[in-house]
């Protein structure tokens, strides 16, 4: 992961890897079947500690209301380069671009869900939840994402909007 974050995608091929790893390339194929294997351990590693703990705590939330904005505050404060990274990635190999999709999909129906939990109606939960993820990745995505950065209470503002009904 880190050669990925701090090198982008193209220093993930075998040879590279295991002589940065002081290892024979035979190795290294003894892990992975072949390299597109080695890149989905990857992407699974990325989905699971990207997203798995902050999408476990918020189904588990008891007040939803609480979660979404816990979940904004740690979506949209991150200056996140492996999630960069793999996006880049994602542009370029269709392999990682359908796991990618299915990692953004997950991310969108817990916020959906939580929106639901709320008392926002499902027709209204839908496109809140992409829009509120479209600007986090869009943030991310930025030159400077760092440079961009809203404060917790006005991140909190945002969430309170999301979770007005319109009548």
């Amino acid at each position: 992961m880190i050669e990925l974050k701090d090198r982008g995608y193209s220093a993930l091929k075998a040879q590279p890897l295991a002589k940065k790893l002081n290892v024979t390339r035979g190795s290294f194929y003894y892990h992975f079947e072949n390299l597109e294997s080695f890149h989905a351990a990857v992407i699974t590693h990325w989905s699971k500690h990207t997203s798995g703990r902050v999408i476990k705590t918020a189904q588990e939330s008891i007040n939803p209301q609480k979660a979404l904005d816990e979940l904004l505050q740690q979506t949209l404060c991150s200056g996140e380069d492996l999630e960069r990274a793999i996006r880049s990635w994602s542009t370029v190999q269709p392999l990682v671009a359908k796991e990618v999709e299915k990692v953004d999909q997950g991310r969108i129906k817990v916020a959906e869900a939580l929106l639901i939990k709320s008392g926002v109606s499902k027709s209204h939960a839908a496109p809140r939840a992409k829009l509120l993820y479209w600007a986090a990745i869009g943030r991310l995505m930025l030159p400077f994402p760092a440079n961009n950065l809203l404060s917790r209470m006005e991140i909190s503002g945002v969430a309170t909007l999301m979770l007005q009904e319109r009548e």
